[in-house]
C-alpha cells in the first residue's frame, strides 16, 4: 500500500479512537495490522481499544506484540496494568519492575506495583513502593490514599493520620479525608480532636451524612444544635439507601438525648427496617449453625491433645455477647504490660469457615491445621507473652479453642439479658454478622442461642472458662481484676487503675466507654425504654432467661 495511503488511514483511526469509536479502531486497525503487522503505532491503538472495551486477553496479544516491537516505560506501565486485571500478578510486577528499569522516577508505575504487591498480601513491600511513589511525587494523591488504606488494615491509625494530613496539604477540601480523618481519632480515643474535623466537614457539607452521624454519636444532644436541628430538617427522599440508615440512626441517639423517647425509637425502628431489608441475616439459618456446632462435640469432651509446636505466645480469648462488657475488660487487662490488647480478631472465624463444622476423618489434623494458622497471624501482631482476641462471637467456638490451644485463657463476660440486648438492638453495627440485632424479636432469640449453647459449652468445658460477671466487675473492678490475674497467672500493676489512659486502639462501639471511668449502674439503663421492649422481654421470659 502507498505509504501515503497508509498514514492518512492511520491518521482515522487515531481520529476514531479520539471519538472513543473502539469497535471502530479494531475493525479498521486489524485491517492495516494484516497489511503492516510491526506498525507500533496501529499495534498499540488495538491493545489500547480492546482494553476500553474491556476484552484483556485481545488486548494482552497485542501489547506482547507490540513490546516486541518497541519497549518504553510507559508500553510496560498499561502492560502492568493490564496483566493485574487478569489476575497475572506475578507478571504484572515484572512488567511494572520493567516500567521502574526505564524510567527510575516513575510515581504512578511504583504506586502500581504496590497495589499488586498488596493484592498477592506483600504489604510490607507495598508500604515500601507506595512510600517510593510519594518521595518521587508528592501530590500522588493514589499513591497515598493506597497508603492509608494498608495502614487503616494494620490499625497504624498514628501514621495514618500523618497520610491523611498529607492528603489535605494537597487538597484541603477533600471531604473524604477530612472525614476518614475525625475517624481516625475517635479510634485513638481523642473524641474533640475527632468532633473538630466533622464539624469542618460539614462546614463544607451540612448534609454529609456519616459526619453528622459521627458528630451525634459523640456529642450529648441539646436543644440549639445546629447540626443536629439541620439533621432533623433534611428531606430523605434523595438520598442514599446507606446515608437513610445512619441518618435515621443518628436522629434515634439525638432525641434519646433529648427524652424523646418515643420519637427516638421511631427513627431507631426506621434505621434497623431500612437495613434489614437488604440483610442476609436469618434466624433459621443460625439456628441450624448452632446445632451443627453441638453435633460436632456431642461425643468430644477435652481431648488433651499434644502439639508439636510450643509458642511463646498464650492467647487470652475474651468472649460473651457483643455489648455485654468485653471491650472494657480488653482495655483493662491491656494495661498490664504482659498482655497485648489486639481487638477484634477474625483469624479463629476463618480458618474454621474454612475447613467447615462437619467431623474430621483425622481429629488432630484438623486442630492442627487451626492451631497453625491462628499463631501464624498473631505471632506477627505482638511480641508480649499475652495477646488478648476479644471476638464476642467466639462464644461459638469455645470447644474448638480448647482442643487446638489448651494453653489458652477463656473469658466469659456475662451481663444483664436486657441490658445486653437493648444495647444491641440500638446500635448500628458495621459487621453484617451482627444483624441478629435489627429486630427485637430475633435479637431475643439469638441472645437464648447464646444461652443455650454456653450451657452446653459449660457442661463439657466448665474448668476452662473463667465466667465473669459485668456489673460485679464494674462494681469492684480492681478485686475483680486480681482475681482475673490470678487466673492468668499474673500479678497486679499499678498502672492498671488508670486503664483509661491506656494509649490503644479501640475500634468497636465501645471506644468512648473505654477511655471513660466505669460507670455503675448501666445494666439497668433498659428501664428506661421498658414500655418500648415488650417483644423482647416476652421473648426472653419464654425462654426462662431472668432479667
Amino acid at each position: 500500500m502507498n505509504s501515503n495511503i497508509f498514514d492518512k488511514k492511520k491518521k482515522n483511526i487515531l481520529n476514531l479512537y479520539k471519538e472513543k469509536e473502539y469497535q471502530k479502531v479494531i475493525i479498521s486497525g486489524l485491517k492495516l495490522f494484516n497489511e503492516k503487522s510491526n506498525d507500533a503505532q496501529i499495534v498499540y491503538l488495538l491493545g489500547l481499544a480492546f482494553i476500553h472495551l474491556q476484552k484483556f486477553l485481545d488486548a494482552e496479544k497485542y501489547f506482547e506484540i507490540l513490546l516486541s516491537l518497541k519497549k518504553t516505560a510507559d508500553i510496560y506501565y498499561t502492560f502492568g496494568n493490564l496483566k493485574k486485571k487478569l489476575k497475572k500478578y506475578n507478571e504484572a510486577v515484572i512488567a511494572f519492575e520493567m516500567a521502574i528499569k526505564l524510567n527510575p522516577n516513575f510515581s504512578e508505575a511504583y504506586n502500581n506495583l504496590g497495589t499488586t504487591k498488596k493484592i498477592v498480601n506483600e504489604k510490607d513491600q507495598a508500604i515500601l513502593y507506595f512510600k517510593k511513589a510519594v518521595s518521587l511525587k508528592k501530590n500522588n494523591i493514589q499513591a497515598l490514599i493506597n497508603l492509608s488504606s494498608i495502614y487503616k488494615e494494620n490499625n497504624n491509625i498514628n501514621d495514618l493520620i500523618i497520610i491523611y494530613k498529607k492528603i489535605l496539604d494537597i487538597d484541603k477540601g477533600n471531604i473524604k479525608t477530612l472525614y476518614n480523618l475525625g475517624s481516625a481519632y475517635l479510634f485513638l480515643g481523642n473524641i474533640s480532636k475527632g468532633r473538630e474535623y466533622f464539624e469542618k466537614v460539614l462546614e463544607l457539607d451540612k448534609s454529609h451524612i456519616p459526619s453528622i452521624r459521627n458528630y451525634v454519636n459523640i456529642t450529648k444532644i441539646v436543644n440549639d444544635d445546629k447540626f443536629f436541628d439541620h439533621l432533623a430538617n433534611i428531606d430523605f427522599g434523595n438520598f442514599s439507601h446507606e446515608d437513610k440508615i445512619l441518618a435515621f440512626d443518628a436522629l434515634s441517639k439525638g432525641y434519646f438525648d433529648k427524652n424523646k423517647i418515643e420519637t427516638g425509637f421511631s427513627y431507631l425502628n426506621k434505621s434497623n427496617s431500612l437495613k434489614k431489608e437488604k440483610s442476609k441475616f436469618s434466624l433459621t439459618s443460625e439456628n441450624k449453625k448452632f446445632e451443627k456446632i453441638k453435633t460436632f462435640f456431642i461425643n468430644i469432651e477435652n481431648l488433651e491433645l499434644h502439639f508439636n509446636n510450643n509458642f511463646n505466645i498464650k492467647p487470652i480469648f475474651i468472649i460473651g455477647m457483643p455489648r455485654s462488657g468485653t471491650s472494657l475488660l480488653e482495655q483493662i487487662l491491656a494495661s498490664h504490660s504482659q498482655i497485648h490488647g489486639a481487638g477484634e480478631l477474625y483469624y479463629l472465624q476463618k480458618i474454621i469457615d474454612q475447613l467447615g463444622i462437619n467431623k474430621p476423618a483425622n481429629i488432630k489434623s484438623y486442630f492442627t491445621e487451626i492451631r497453625e494458622y491462628y499463631y501464624k497471624n498473631i505471632s506477627k501482631i505482638s511480641n508480649k507473652p499475652y495477646i488478648i482476641d476479644k471476638l464476642p462471637g467466639n462464644f461459638r467456638w469455645i470447644g474448638f479453642i480448647v482442643n487446638a490451644f489448651p494453653e489458652a485463657k477463656i473469658l466469659h463476660i456475662q451481663r444483664n439479658p436486657m441490658a445486653v440486648c437493648w444495647s444491641n438492638f440500638k446500635t448500628l453495627f458495621v459487621d453484617s454478622a451482627l444483624d441478629f440485632n435489627l429486630d427485637q424479636e430475633d435479637m431475643a432469640n439469638y441472645y437464648s442461642l447464646y444461652v443455650t449453647l454456653m450451657k452446653f459449652w459449660a457442661d463439657k468445658f466448665n474448668s476452662k472458662i473463667l465466667n465473669i460477671s459485668y456489673e460485679n466487675f464494674v462494681n469492684d473492678f480492681e478485686t475483680s481484676t486480681k482475681k482475673i490475674l490470678g487466673h492468668l497467672d499474673l500479678q497486679w500493676e499499678k498502672q492498671i487503675k488508670e486503664y483509661d489512659k491506656t494509649d490503644r486502639i479501640v475500634r468497636t462501639a465501645s471506644f468512648q466507654q473505654v477511655r471513660n471511668k466505669i460507670k455503675k449502674n448501666t445494666s439497668l439503663e433498659w428501664v428506661k425504654f421498658s414500655d418500648f421492649l415488650d417483644p423482647m422481654k416476652k421473648i426472653l421470659a419464654k425462654n426462662n432467661i431472668k432479667f
